[in-house]
């Protein structure tokens, strides 16, 4: 089955990040097609707007400074060179293996924020879907860009610390990230769109180009802010298969806008072993409003599954074909449990219990269901509530790693989407195949342990490899 929790049985998620002055469209719901089951997408996009610089006669200062001819040949160049690279395939981080501890700080600094970010977007009641990989990778982005306080901030807000090799350890998250073939499709894309007239710093595009594959690409926003948004929308439809459309709300960018970052993840696989759709069957479902109707996957079979005794509750995987990646679900012993759950978990906590879990028969049923975007999750407040302020004051905002300080570079905004759904493995037949031949052996003498997900309930998609969190959701209410 396509498994799908976070990057879609499809996930899309989208990141808007806008500088200088109120953000047009902020609350906008961007159109998405239904996606197909099976599949996730996730979509970040971070724009930079300059708060413009007066001069004491109150002129707004150039873009760019120096000799007319050098800054004619320079634009000239970078224009040459950002035509090239939107011709061109987008290049791809070369798959170099980062050492284990810089691999395990990468993981592990995604996790954490996972567990902080699902925390302070959870007070809010309803289902929820993000995906804290591709809200790090965008801002490990950002990071190359930005200097002092700005930096820190950025760094402690997503758990780097003192990561040595940071950016190389996302490279070669990322390389394996999109070099995965086995059973599944994981493709990572990355790319800027800046404005023309602004020089961007060469070590910051040489940075975003080769580590995070983001070429550079030049567009008229000054004076088509319109016709390089639907440019924009396009490209982010395009990498993610069509799933979303329309990310860039009308108003999204402007004439005042310097930069769009955009980092796109698609993610489609099948279970390892499918559930059988003759085998679904109508069932409640206990969600704090009330009973809902459902349609109820069942399967027998092996499943790693641990109890989390400390925290009241139950975890199993369930690993998509090749197991090299992984949803696990995590069940609170009570049907109301969830709320207490959430407030108490850590990402130590978590990593302990999946580590615990070991082979056990179970009688698993879980549910059909989808999580579909409404408006997109605007994460300004959310990141200065873990203590990223500076990067959203256009008074101390350093991003001169970027450009020049003249162009007042900062964050207005930071939004997020996602879609997933999950439902039964590849076609019914295949499925009948793969349990009749199951079914020639001696069945168990032991009967089943109950895994029966009929109430609230956390789920995550990992690399099973790094241990990193790639989707994390609740479902609170299948309606």
């Amino acid at each position: 089955m396509h498994g799908i929790p976070t990057m879609t049985d499809l996930v899309a998620i989208a990141f808007f990040a806008r500088g200088g002055g109120r953000v047009a469209g902020r609350g906008t719901t961007s159109s998405m097609s239904r996606a197909r089951r099976r599949l996730f997408v996730s979509c970040f996009v971070a724009s930079f707007a300059s708060i413009a610089c007066a001069s004491e006669s109150g002129e707004t200062q150039p873009a760019v400074k120096g000799n007319t001819e050098t800054k004619t040949q320079a634009k000239a160049d970078a224009k040459a060179d950002a035509k090239a690279d939107a011709k061109a395939p987008d290049s791809k981080p070369t798959p170099v293996e980062p050492s284990p501890d810089t691999a395990q700080a990468v993981a592990s600094s995604i996790n954490a924020f996972a567990i902080d970010l699902h925390r302070a977007l959870g007070a809010k009641p309803g289902n929820l879907f993000v995906s804290p990989a591709s809200i790090s990778i965008a801002f490990a982005m950002t990071h190359a860009g930005a200097k002092g306080a700005t930096a820190q901030e950025i760094a402690k807000t997503f758990h780097w610390g003192d990561t040595p090799a940071l950016h190389e350890g996302f490279a070669g998250v990322l390389a394996r990230w999109d070099g995965a073939k086995s059973g599944l499709e994981l493709d990572v894309a990355n790319r800027l769109f800046g404005e023309k007239t602004v020089r961007f710093a060469p070590a910051f595009l040489e940075t975003t180009k080769s580590t995070f594959a983001a070429p550079l690409e030049l567009l008229d926003f000054a004076n088509a802010s319109g016709p390089a948004r639907t440019h924009i929308n396009g490209w982010v439809a395009e990498q993610t298969h069509d799933k979303i459309k329309d990310l860039l709300p009308s108003g999204g960018v402007t004439g005042e806008t310097k930069l769009v970052l955009v980092n796109a993840v698609y993610f489609k696989a099948k279970w390892a072993e499918p559930f059988q759709a003759s085998a679904t069957a109508d069932a409640p479902f206990h969600a704090a409003s009330g009973d809902a109707p459902v349609k109820m996957m069942t399967r027998t079979d092996s499943y790693r599954l641990a109890t989390a005794k400390d925290a009241s509750a139950r975890v199993l995987e369930l690993p998509y074909e090749g197991g090299e990646y992984a949803m696990v679900v995590v069940l609170p012993d009570e049907a109301q449990g969830l709320a207490e759950l959430e407030s108490s978990i850590t990402a130590e906590a978590l990593q302990s219990w999946i580590t615990d879990a070991t082979p056990t028969r179970v009688e698993l049923k879980v549910p059909r269901f989808r999580i579909e975007p409404g408006e997109a999750i605007a994460l300004r407040s959310t990141l200065e509530s873990l203590g990223m302020t500076t990067a959203f004051d256009p008074a101390k905002a350093d991003f001169t790693g970027m450009a020049a300080k003249d162009q007042g570079i900062v964050i207005s905004e930071a939004f997020h989407k996602a879609f997933v759904a999950v439902d039964e493995a590849g076609t019914e037949a295949a499925a009948a195949t793969a349990v009749s031949m199951k079914g020639t052996g001696m069945p168990p003498s032991d009967p089943p342990v109950p895994f029966i997900a009929d109430h609230p309930f956390l789920f995550l998609v990992r690399d099973t490899k790094t241990g990193a969190i790639l989707f994390m959701g609740r479902l609170a209410d299948p309606k």
